[in-house]
Parts: structure tokens; sequence; C-alpha cells
């Protein structure tokens, strides 16, 4: 299936550092690296749990470290999908909100990103008010 897609990818011609074939591979690595990585922590998950009714305070705070970095590598792992959502669909490199290019070196640094540099900003300034 994806050779079939890979091949959707290719006819897509945009104006990014690599070709759309090559930006196809780079978020499939990742894809792959995110995956291990959600593998493995919850395999240390599985190992770590106690039955123990009560826990330290710093078992705690592991757990929710850990908790957290999984959350992490699960929103990572979407943007992963959604990019290469975009890339079959040819609206990679188009923002999601304003529809504006995204700029290349933004691309180069985050090729999973979704939003312009603009937009992005606004999406954290909304983000740091919820949570006051």
């Amino acid at each position: 299936m994806d050779g079939v897609l890979l091949q959707s990818a290719e006819s897509f011609v945009g104006p990014f550092i690599a070709g759309a074939g090559e930006m196809w591979e780079l978020l499939q690595a990742e894809k792959e690296n995110v995956s291990r990585d959600i593998l493995l922590s919850g395999a240390v998950r599985r190992d770590g749990a106690s039955d123990a009714p009560e826990f330290e305070p710093s078992e705690e705070s592991a757990r929710a470290i850990e908790w957290r970095r999984c959350e992490n590598l699960e929103d990572r792992l979407r943007a992963i999908n959604d990019a290469q959502d975009r890339l079959i669909d040819g609206g990679y490199g188009t923002c999601v909100e304003c529809g504006k290019r995204i700029e290349t070196k933004r691309l180069a640094a985050d090729p999973a990103v979704s939003l312009c540099f603009h937009c992005q900003e606004l999406a954290e300034g909304e983000l740091a008010i919820c949570t006051l």
C-alpha cells in the first residue's frame, strides 16, 4: 500500500527542500521511530506497574512524566500521519489555518508542521491564555 501512496505523493510537486517522495520517506522513518518508542514505553509501563496500594511521591512523579512522554509521542505520531495525508492530498506545505505557504526552513526543521509561523504563535498564545 505504501508503494501506491508513494507514487501518488511523487506526482505532487511543491517548493520543498526535498521532493515529495523524499519527504514521504523522511516522515515514514520518523513515524517508525516514534511507533517503536511508543511500543517500548508501553513495555516499560507494564513492567513498571506495581500492585502496591500506595506509591512514593517520587514514583508518582516518574509515572506522571512517563505518561506525559507517551502522550507526546502519540501526538507526534498523529502529526506525522496528518502530514503524510496532506502530502498525498496536495495540501502539504500549506498552513491548515490560513492557507498560506509554510516557510521552507520551518518545514525543514519539522516536516510534520501544519501551521505557518504566525498561526503557530497565535495557537500558542491561545493555549497560554487557556492554561492561566
